[in-house]
């Protein structure tokens, strides 16, 4: 995108029209108070700006329709907005806006709104190809930013009061708003994140949503696992109650219950039922409630006293076993009476009496057919235990499921006390089963819950592995380095400070820095305003330099307003030819203004500068450039305009 012309229109109709050439640079040198700074401000108003920065005074009180003719790759563009002060606004939202292959200037008979500037920026969006991309900060605080056509043009503008300035580099970027977009977009526009980087960062993104919907899903799954079965009953005994069901309907289990419910709900208002009382159902839950305390009281004794049982068993069986061992010790003695007085370990003579071996061997015997017995059956009371435990955990259940329905009976006679409408109430407990059902269905149907999250992680994780923010940061410094490199060379050809240092573009803190031996310093620690000026035309010149080498999708002009002003202000052009005289000044300007040319020519025909400046030069590129000069009453409005207002 290149400017070919822009155009004015009065109220009479007439038409003023400034012509500009492609792929080259346009001075346009005058006089103080002709027009030249608000072009800036008259081209940016065009090109869809929210509001209109154009100052008050000779332009808006003469100016009906601002216009601006553009030339893009394929095709030129005419665009004119009406001014707002014709309409007593501050600015306006729509334009007059046509495009063709070549553009003939409307009169102003033809031109009307037909557009907004919405559809404009979305218009140059898509022509730029500019992508669809979403900027995602890594924190929450501040939300994503879509880039557009919008944020392409903070580097064609320098007004009068940027191009000097210590503090801030960028259009608009005092706004600290537009510095964050800036520091957000810049990444975009310099071709660090690619296309496919855009892509596999949404896919990303929709994996991540995607996660989060699952992992709940199995969230509600587990829940439902911990209480689905008591709910499928305590619904049963809701619904019999409202003759959803009939009463006598047995449920044997959960498969069962769930077909019992889904009869439920195709139930039809209008459809013959049996009408069971409330209290009849009630009662026998409360008598089959009472009969199964009652089992249930009888087997837990049961299972008392056959545990109470096992435990004297095992206890005598280890005394037994104690009593064996001793009597065993029998057999340390002969057979033979004499040896019975003999000491088996020192074979001394033992005095006093002693029982007879028989009788010991006696008691031993029955002992151990005793113990034998007992063994033998401790396996049979271990079954006989676990088969009462069994039995007492079933007693449990069937009485939880009968005190469940009770309660439900219980809620829903409370409930009939609050809805008096049977329909109503049927209607509720009906939407109840519809979303348990749903529930229901989620867990018998997703089985693979967790094998789908395992999947998406690993997929996340895979995506993440191609746009990692290291990789990201490694080709950011890259295209970095080559344009920091390509203003250190540059440095040498300017009037600034440092020009030996290596010149740094901080793109985190949007700001310029000269690494000297000793130290770091910051455009805004530098002093003179040639050094602002200069690096200001060094970063600037560096970037478009690679957006025009990459294509980049960035306005191919840079408007320049100014850019001498630090060594000749107006008041220094006392004979207002705008001529610098012979000087250390006339030499930094004509070095800067050789630096501008150089590397236009070098991009041309895909880069245009247009300059609006007090000084004039007598070098042949700077005579052969000027588009108009607006001195001896020439100004950018004619001046018949203004003295017929």
């Amino acid at each position: 995108m290149q400017i070919k012309s822009l155009v004015f229109y009065n109220t009479e109709g007439e038409i003023r029209i400034l012509p500009f050439e492609i792929g080259k640079v346009n001075i346009i040198t005058g006089e103080s108070k002709t027009g030249k700074t608000a072009l800036i401000d008259i081209v940016n108003y065009c090109l869809g700006s929210d509001d209109c920065r154009i100052s008050e005074g000779v332009i808006r009180d003469t100016v009906a329709w601002f216009g601006i003719q553009l030339q893009l790759e394929t095709e030129q563009v005419f665009i004119a907005r009406q001014n707002p002060n014709r309409l007593n606004q501050i600015s306006t939202q729509y334009v007059y806006f046509s495009n063709a292959d070549v553009v003939d200037i409307p009169p102003l008979a033809e031109i009307n709104n037909n557009s907004d500037i919405v559809t404009l920026k979305d218009f140059f969006t898509k022509k730029l190809f500019i992508a669809e991309f979403t900027n995602q900060p890594e924190s929450g605080t501040r939300d994503a930013l879509s880039v557009n056509f919008k944020h392409s043009r903070f580097y064609s503008f320098q007004p009068q009061d940027l191009i000097a300035q210590r503090n801030f580099l960028f259009y608009s970027q005092s706004d600290s708003f537009i510095a964050q977009a800036i520091k957000d977009t810049l990444p975009y526009f310099l071709g660090v994140l690619r296309e496919d980087t855009i892509r596999i960062e949404q896919e990303i993104a929709s994996k991540k949503r995607e996660l989060n919907r699952t992992e709940k899903e199995l969230k509600e799954y587990n829940r439902l696992l911990e209480d689905g079965s008591n709910k499928t009953f305590e619904l049963i005994e809701e619904a019999k109650q409202l003759n959803l069901l009939y009463s006598r309907r047995i449920v044997a289990d959960e498969v069962q219950a769930i077909e019992a419910l889904k009869e439920v709900l195709i139930w039809d208002e209008n459809m013959e039922v049996v009408v069971q009382e409330q209290d009849a159902n009630l009662k026998r839950l409360l008598d089959e409630s009472e009969d199964l305390s009652k089992q249930l009281g009888v087997a837990s004794d049961h299972l008392k006293a056959v545990q109470a049982f096992v435990g004297q068993t095992t206890d005598y069986s280890v005394e037994a076993s104690q009593q064996k061992v001793r009597l065993e010790s029998i057999k340390l003695f002969g057979e033979s009476e004499s040896e019975m007085h003999s000491c088996p370990l020192c074979s001394q003579t033992i005095h006093g009496n002693i029982p007879s071996i028989q009788a010991i061997n006696n008691s031993l015997t029955v002992l151990s057919k005793n113990l034998s017995s007992t063994i033998v059956e401790k396996p049979k009371l271990s079954k006989h235990v676990e088969k009462l435990i069994l039995e007492e955990e079933r007693i449990k259940r069937d009485l939880e499921t009968r005190q469940n329905g009770i309660k439900a009976i219980f809620r829903e006679k409370d409930e009939s006390r609050k809805l008096k409408d049977i329909n109503l109430r049927r209607g509720k407990i009906i939407g109840k089963i519809s979303l348990f059902l749903e529930s229901y269905k989620i867990v018998q149907e997703d089985g693979s819950l967790k094998n789908k999250i395992n999947l998406l992680r690993q997929q996340i994780k895979n995506l993440e592995e191609l746009v990692s923010l290291e990789e990201k940061e490694s080709r950011l410094n890259a295209v970095l380095n080559q344009i920091n490199n390509q203003m250190t060379q540059w440095a040498s050809g300017l009037d600034l400070e440092h020009q030996d240092a290596p010149i740094r573009f901080d793109i985190k803190k949007l700001n310029i820095f000269a690494d000297t031996p000793t130290k770091s310093i910051a455009l805004n620690h530098m002093g003179s305003g040639a050094n602002w000026v200069a690096y200001h035309l060094l970063i600037h010149f560096a970037l478009h330099r690679h957006f025009v080498k990459a294509k980049r999708p960035v306005p191919r002009f840079l408007i320049l307003d100014q850019p001498s002003q630090i060594y000749f202000p107006p008041e220094k052009d006392l004979n207002q030819s705008g001529e610098i005289l012979a000087s250390s000044d006339e030499t930094a300007v004509k070095q800067m203004y050789e630096f501008i040319f150089k590397v236009t020519k070098e991009l041309s025909p895909d880069f245009q500068v247009i300059i609006m400046d007090h000084a004039k030069l007598s070098f042949g590129d700077f005579t052969d450039s000027i588009t108009e000069e607006w001195r001896n009453g020439q100004k950018l409005i004619p001046m018949n305009w203004i003295s017929n207002k």
